[in-house]
């Protein structure tokens, strides 16, 4: 199903210059990161932007959007055709209904990552900006201020990141490649690819960070600090990250630097992991975590319940979904950093909004979710008198 834009630029020209617009897919774009993006594109005046994923995209409101599976050949090339620049965004992410779903993750993550730069080489797309992820070289040791000489992880901590290691690798592998001609009479070329790595993603429509973050502080867990709470972390505005998209995008050719590469995307002001739960919980109305739990004790109950309790629970049909997994606790515990030195040199990246400023952003877009708010809700539903107002 196709919905068109009202009032989207007629003729394929940006009004009152009368060059023709990109035409920008955006796989994934009525999700989180993606909206960023589409909305950036917009706002340059300069794309027709085409969004496909699962469910339509009403705000912001693309030219078009294409509803369909990443998993079905048939709606990936309906999706491509006659795009200039595919950024592909969509990813099986793992959350608690989708960590084990391997099926789901190899499907999304690996296939469609393969019909979609299949259908650029049939349809002649000559970019593709991949969204990749900083997890693909963590194995659950310390990172400090890594760069991307650094290999990718022997042993991914979940299947979400072996499958993002595998889409990262095929996506960079099919650079070079030769696109059939275009219909348009465009000469035959080259596909040019990238992939960015983004640590740590939170921002206004966040539909997992925040919300998780809360549904803890309001069940008592955020009371407590896994280890000594020193490690620090990079964390990414997706504003900033849409941002390098767009960057990428503008220098990606056959010949550029930046083709057949991965880049680091970060806020490039690491923070102590713990320090910015505290501040997001803080933010809402929700207390710090303060009580010390040690590491080890932690970790050693984390491989039980996830090595044993949980496989001997799924011999019954039945699963326990938890965030208490060993590699949640070997993220919130480790030193995570990344240097984002090659994306600044190669294609101009430089974060636009600092962190401080990108939190305040955040945490006023998630004002429903204070706790003030929420307590003065579940008090309203149990109040009789105020029913039916």
């Amino acid at each position: 199903m196709v919905t068109t834009r009202s009032g989207a630029a007629s003729a394929g020209n940006t009004p009152g210059v009368g060059k023709p617009l990109i035409k920008a897919l955006v796989t994934g774009g009525a999700g989180f990161l993606g909206r960023h993006v589409v909305q950036q594109l917009l706002d340059s005046g300069r794309c027709e932007v085409r969004v496909f994923d699962i469910r339509p995209l009403d705000n912001p409101k693309p030219h078009a959007t294409l509803v369909g599976d990443l998993r079905k050949p048939e709606d990936v090339a309906a999706a491509v055709a006659g795009m200039d620049v595919v950024f592909h965004i969509a990813t099986a992410a793992p959350t608690g209904e989708n960590a084990l779903n391997i099926a789901l993750m190899n499907g999304v993550n690996v296939d469609g990552t393969r019909y979609l730069l299949d259908a650029c080489l049939a349809a002649g797309v000559p970019k593709f900006v991949y969204t990749s992820s900083a997890s693909v070289v963590f194995d659950g040791r310390p990172l400090y201020m890594v760069d991307e000489s650094t290999p990718y992880a022997k042993r991914p901590m979940d299947y979400y990141t072996r499958t993002k290691i595998l889409g990262e690798q095929m996506v960079l592998e099919y650079n070079g490649r030769e696109l059939a001609p275009r219909g348009d009479g465009t000469a035959t070329a080259r596909l040019a690819t990238v992939a960015l790595r983004p640590s740590g993603i939170f921002g206004e429509g966040d539909a997992v960070f925040v919300p998780t973050l809360v549904r803890n502080a309001r069940a008592g867990k955020m009371k407590y600090v896994l280890g000594s709470g020193t490690n620090e972390c990079d964390f990414t505005y997706a504003g900033n990250i849409a941002h390098a998209h767009l960057l990428a995008a503008e220098a990606l050719s056959p010949t550029s630097p930046i083709a057949g590469k991965a880049y680091f995307i970060t806020n490039n002001e690491p923070k102590r992991f713990w320090e910015m739960m505290g501040d997001v919980c803080e933010g809402l109305g929700y207390g710090r975590p303060r009580i010390h739990l040690p590491f080890m004790l932690v970790f050693v109950l984390a491989v039980i319940f996830e090595y044993v309790v949980r496989p001997l629970v799924r011999l019954f049909s039945k699963d326990l979904r938890s965030d208490f997994t060993v590699n949640r606790i070997l993220i919130a515990t480790t030193n995570r950093t990344f240097s984002t030195a090659k994306a600044r040199k190669d294609f101009g990246y430089v974060p636009a909004t600092k962190l401080a400023d990108a939190i305040k952003k955040t945490l006023a877009s998630f004002q429903d979710l204070r706790a003030d708010r929420v307590q003065q809700s579940v008090a309203d539903t149990r109040d009789p008198s105020k029913k039916g107002h």
